[in-house]
């Protein structure tokens, strides 16, 4: 049975647990579900106003890069309910294995807690929790976790006029890689700084004693020749740094660099 009818047997499990109870179960009863969609706290940057998104998607890949997952979102108040209701095959499908995937913009939140709900099948099956805003942080505490998996519960916020990045490096062995990299930090260090970051995952990137060990884009995740620094001169002045590299090693060098503002360089 393929994947995409995963949602089907979760609803008919949980109206069988229900129907064949009598009448006097403990109400308390936990339904045990395992684990089939990761749902991602994502801080989405812009200029004017950060929100807060799901990024949500199977724990496993189906035969096409282009699943989507449906979903219904309901705000009431401070109150979020999500309920996350099918798998849904593409129009056309983009050969190649991938999850469904879909994100689910919940707004901007000012600091406080608020009550959500991460449900599945049209709100059949119930998760209830509390999200807490920071100006650091967003957390999320669940009361149960039936069929998803959140791989982090505290996403810290991505501090103001930070650059971060990776460089892939073609055709060349590990020491020219190396010198390489030394080579763009030089270039690059008359308008950024060094900068200390609390540990902990970012979304972006994740900070390990102090420093980054992971860069993400997209769906890939970077580990090698990776940077994450402040920002120190205009963004002009940065752009031209950069362009001054890539020019100068052609297309042995690309460089992905991104801002806390959303926009890429």
């Amino acid at each position: 049975m393929t994947r995409h009818y995963s949602y089907y047997l979760y609803l008919l499990f949980f109206l069988c647990i229900t129907a064949c109870q009598p009448e006097n179960t403990d109400p308390d009863i936990n339904i045990d579900i395992s684990d089939e969609l990761k749902i991602e706290l994502w801080e989405v940057l812009d200029q004017s106003q950060r929100m807060l998104e799901l990024r949500v998607t199977t724990l496993e890949t189906l035969d096409c890069e282009n699943y989507s997952i449906s979903y219904t979102l309901n705000q009431t108040g401070n109150s979020s309910t999500v309920s996350i209701n099918n798998i849904l095959p593409p129009h056309e499908c983009i050969p190649g294995s991938a999850p469904a995937a879909n994100q689910i913009n919940l707004g901007h939140f000012q600091d406080g807690e608020y009550p959500i709900q991460l449900n599945l099948t049209n709100n059949e099956i119930t998760n209830i929790g509390r999200l807490t805003v920071k100006p650091r942080y967003y957390q999320v505490e669940m009361e149960s976790n039936h069929g998803i998996f959140i791989p982090w519960k505290t996403l810290k916020t991505v501090p103001e006029n930070l650059v971060w990045g990776y460089l892939t490096i073609d055709n060349v062995d590990s020491e020219e890689q190396n010198v390489i990299f030394e080579e763009f930090n030089t270039r690059i260090a008359p308008w950024t700084e060094v900068i200390g970051l609390s540990q902990g995952e970012y979304g972006y990137f994740k900070i390990e004693n102090g420093n980054p060990s992971s860069i993400k884009d997209q769906q890939e995740t970077i580990t090698q020749n990776i940077f994450l620094l402040e920002q120190t001169g205009t963004r002009m002045e940065l752009i031209e740094a950069l362009n001054t590299i890539r020019s100068e090693f052609g297309n042995q060098v690309s460089i992905s660099a991104f801002l806390s503002d959303g926009s890429t360089i």
